[in-house]
């Protein structure tokens, strides 16, 4: 039984190790025949452009354009024709499967697709104008599980400018939070600042009033003490503590008794 599993896990990977081969070499065929076509059509009026899971970029700068055909499996092609020179109505012939194929037009020159697609998308973003004088580019193909866009040259710089614009406001707006919350903090440390000197006011005015108590305090106790002081220098002038006439003149008071008065 784990004989038979050993030899299916090995037959298994086997499959997948020739499988991998066959694609891989089929890959390497594919890949070598697009170049070769891309590579021959340099020289003719109408050029070859092909991708196989790669990202291409190609951009026609300043030349008359006359038409072009365009092979993308797996891969992201843009044809850039936004700088190109138009003198006559071309054709684009395109193949795609499983790739996203973007064409940019330069404005004045119209769109028109003839496109057989099978579980794709195709936007066709061009404004078309019926002016005399202005070519059209014929879009013309299949797409297999792709996404097929013809847009105008200025469609993604918008896009650019929209997104500076989005950038600008949240700066704006993260400054002008920025300005409120340095406000509120500068009004709440004021407020602080007031709380602080209106308390240290109060500690002041408390320290002057005990200092006024302990003060009044003082000046009883040493009044006090002077009473005593001068009561005692009374006694001790005394010619007889006992004698109540000695007593009724301390502190500079005299009193008179009732034989005194009756005298």
């Amino acid at each position: 039984m784990a004989k038979n599993k050993f030899f299916k896990t090995v037959v298994t990977l086997g499959a997948l190790g020739v499988a991998s081969k066959v694609a891989y070499d089929k890959y390497k065929n594919v890949k070598s025949e697009f170049e070769k076509e891309e590579n021959d059509s340099l020289g003719t009026e109408v050029k070859k452009y092909n991708a196989i899971f790669q990202n291409k970029v190609v951009e026609v700068d300043d030349e008359v354009f006359t038409g072009c055909e365009v092979k993308a499996i797996g891969s992201k092609a843009v044809i850039d024709l936004g700088l190109a020179v138009f003198e006559k109505d071309v054709y684009i012939d395109f193949t795609s499967k499983a790739s996203s194929v973007t064409i940019v037009l330069p404005e004045g020159v119209n769109a028109a697709c003839d496109i057989e697609k099978r579980a794709s998308v195709i936007n066709n973003l061009v404004e078309n104008t019926d002016e005399e004088g202005i070519h059209t580019v014929y879009v013309i193909g299949t797409a297999d599980a792709s996404r097929i866009q013809i847009v105008p040259v200025d469609f993604y710089v918008d896009d650019d400018d929209d997104f500076e614009d989005i950038e600008d406001n949240a700066a704006d707006s993260e400054a002008e939070s920025a300005s409120g919350d340095d406000k509120e903090a500068e009004e709440a440390k004021a407020v602080k600042a007031d709380e602080e000197e209106t308390a240290s006011k109060k500690d002041k005015a408390e320290d002057v009033k005990t200092a006024g108590e302990k003060s009044e305090n003082t000046a009883d106790d040493k009044v006090s003490e002077a009473e005593k002081a001068s009561e005692n220098d009374d006694l001790e002038n005394m010619e007889d503590p006992d004698d109540e006439s000695d007593l009724r003149k301390i502190d500079g008071a005299i009193e008179l008794t009732v034989e005194e008065v009756t005298k």
